[in-house]
């Protein structure tokens, strides 16, 4: 028979937790899978770009097809802090602001899973995550969000223990989550579902109802302090219904035969549940199945499954083990803390002084990019989508970059069907446009065809992309 856990002090799994976070730490900022991404050039250009001006474009800087156009740069303040940490640590510097966001996740989700796991059942919870994760692991803003997801479901799980709505100054996490990154939407409507369980199982509807209204009002009223107000609000749910969307990786359905670190957490869950006999409340187990059902529907919501269902689970999990009891730290826990926090000095400070090269690679094809005639790169380009972000970095105005939302469905429409081998739809715009050059993964099925085509032939070509040029634009670098 499942008995109703207590939660304990978190001691006791405080300090393997702060290991494992301290190690994830030290591994994610010396490695450069993080920049396996095509938007991070342009995220840090977009957050010099703040800086430099002391406002939030309203128009697009960056490219030469939309310039001048409305942006709504709704991850404004992730930008600042990408640009910042670039500022101060060059690569190392992003690489290290990138780490301590994941090891912060870490050390947050542990510290309350703990509070209800042993220490082990509680690293392994840990693990799973981190392994769920790993695939979205990226110098982007969504990772400085995670933190605040994290906190935020925290934050709703105690107020229901408490049986009260949370305070209404957790709203003001709502504030910094808008400008940073837009699944602050997901944070509001998981409030929402809290805030009914609370109003269906609570023994005073009127108060429940009042209290947690007044927070979802204040939660609400937060995420609408931007420089983009109601526009901001509704941007998450413009993105999510635009036509050209799947055409994006991350937005694709889930095929769980594809993924190997979601499949691992997801059927080490399924079967940890099936074996102990978790039993679920059922508004837990909704917010849980509806997650899931985002996980399924788009690649980049699994991330979002992994830290809260962890959070969700943990006590449901602890019911089914025997009652937790308070225990006191280890006798050196402060000696340990200590050297720790010596060990993350040390290792911080020897990041930053080893050089760290600009990432090249098949999102970033900087080397390329760099060999380019200077005449050249001032020339309107046709580039691959996620080589966008790289050309931002290196001053050249692309034709399209990661800001699908800008550029909007039919522009995303017109530049897959050039990039995947369109040679009219290629020729006509290439001429309404002038473009002269093209630079482009090596397996985009254009690349063949322009190596085919007598108006333009191939200049230059390395393992991440291949360049070619109108016959007459260019002479080999």
């Amino acid at each position: 028979m499942l008995t109703e856990p207590t939660a304990v002090s978190a001691k006791p799994a405080l300090l393997p937790t702060a290991i494992l976070a301290l190690t994830v730490f030290m591994l994610l900022a010396v490695a450069p899978q993080i920049y396996n991404d095509g938007d991070t050039g342009w995220h840090i250009v977009a957050g010099r770009w703040i800086v430099t001006h002391l406002s939030v474009p309203a128009t697009d800087p960056f490219s030469y097809t939309y310039a001048g156009k409305p942006w709504l740069a709704h991850e404004w303040l992730a930008e600042i802090l990408m640009a910042g940490a670039h500022a101060a640590g060059g690569w190392a510097g992003l690489s290290l602001l990138t780490a301590a966001a994941i090891a912060g996740l870490i050390f947050v989700i542990g510290a309350e899973i703990g509070r209800w796991l042993r220490p082990i059942p509680t690293l392994a919870t840990l693990i799973l995550v981190v392994i769920a994760l790993i695939p979205f692991i990226l110098a982007r803003p969504h990772v400085l969000a995670w933190p605040l997801l994290a906190i935020w479901t925290i934050i709703l799980i105690r107020a229901r223990e408490a049986d009260r709505p949370p305070a209404l100054v957790a709203a003001l996490i709502m504030l910094v989550w808008a400008n940073l990154h837009a699944s602050f939407l997901y944070g509001l409507v998981l409030a929402g579902a809290f805030g009914l369980e609370a109003l269906v199982t609570g023994p005073d509807r009127r108060r429940v109802f009042l209290g947690w209204l007044g927070f979802g009002a204040a939660a609400l009223a937060a995420t609408l302090v931007t420089p983009y107000g109601l526009d901001g609000l509704l941007f998450p749910l413009q993105v999510s219904s635009m036509k050209a969307i799947p055409t994006i990786i991350e937005w694709r359905p889930t095929i769980v035969a594809n993924e190997s670190g979601f499949q691992l957490f997801l059927l080490a869950a399924i079967f940890t549940c099936l074996y102990r006999g978790v039993r679920v409340p059922l508004f837990r187990l909704v917010i849980v199945i509806a997650t899931l059902y985002l996980a399924f529907s788009a690649v980049r919501h699994q991330a979002i499954l992994a830290i809260v269902g962890a959070l969700i689970l943990a006590k449901p999990l602890a019911a089914t083990f025997p009652p937790l009891t308070e225990t006191a730290l280890p006798r050196r826990a402060r000696t340990i803390a200590a050297t720790l926090a010596a060990l993350l000095l040390v290792f911080i400070a020897v990041r930053l002084a080893i050089p760290t090269a600009q990432p090249d690679n098949a999102s970033n094809p900087s080397a390329m990019i760099a060999s380019l005639p200077a005449a050249l790169r001032h020339q309107p380009v046709l580039n691959d989508y996620g080589f966008g972000g790289a050309l931002v970095f290196a001053g050249v105005r692309p034709y399209m970059d990661g800001r699908i939302d800008m550029y909007g469905d039919d522009f995303a429409f017109e530049h897959g069907r050039m990039i995947h081998g369109d040679i009219a739809a290629f020729d006509r715009i290439a001429a309404r446009r002038g473009i002269t050059w093209t630079i482009l993964n090596p397996t985009t099925p254009l690349v063949a065809v322009l190596d085919a085509h007598p108006g333009w032939h191939r200049l230059a070509s390395d393992r991440w992309s291949v360049v070619h040029v109108r016959q007459g634009s260019a002479s080999p670098p």
